[in-house]
């Protein structure tokens, strides 16, 4: 399964705001930089969970299948490390490894390209998805920019931990 075909909802909805947001006042910019945060973490999560359950399936039908149920509900576990303790601890200490690795390379990328961490910038995406899914507000210092540059980020990391289990 491809992954990324869930970035386009994101990415489609990145091109309306960019418009709909110019000359907008701080309060609505907020909001839908909020609403943008949730929306992305939620994309990356199904992204996460395709990743995990097409490796589980490649390498067994009825692993798969449990993998499968197990992830119906993942509950926005979809940080760096949670990658790491939680999404690759059960195929080994190789694959934790290897994703750490892979993530090494990645965020070096992302410094030399970008000018920022690739963990930072996808953990405070994550960090203003949950103030605003439960709390109604983000931090006063986020910016919609920011939250663009954590979906991003978060692609990254998505490919980086789709590359850990396909590798061979």
């Amino acid at each position: 399964m491809n992954f990324t075909r869930h970035f386009t909802l994101v990415d489609d909805v990145t091109a309306h705001f960019d418009g709909v947001l110019i000359g907008m006042g701080q309060e609505f910019t907020s909001r839908y930089t909020g609403f943008y945060a949730v929306t992305s973490a939620a994309i990356l999560e199904l992204a996460l969970k395709d990743i995990v359950v097409s490796f589980a399936q490649k390498n067994h039908m009825l692993f798969g299948e449990y993998v499968s149920a197990k992830y119906e509900r993942i509950n926005g576990k979809i940080s760096f490390d949670d990658c790491i303790k939680e999404h690759l601890k059960p195929f080994g200490k190789k694959y934790q490894e290897a994703f750490k690795l892979r993530a090494k390379k990645f965020e070096s990328y992302c410094l030399l390209k970008h000018g920022r961490p690739m963990k930072q910038t996808y953990e405070n995406l994550l960090t203003c998805r949950h103030s605003f899914a439960h709390e109604g507000n983000i931090p006063s210092s986020t910016t919609y920019g920011e939250m663009k540059q954590g979906f991003e980020a978060g692609k990254l990391v998505m490919t980086c931990l789709a590359r850990t289990l396909n590798a061979r």
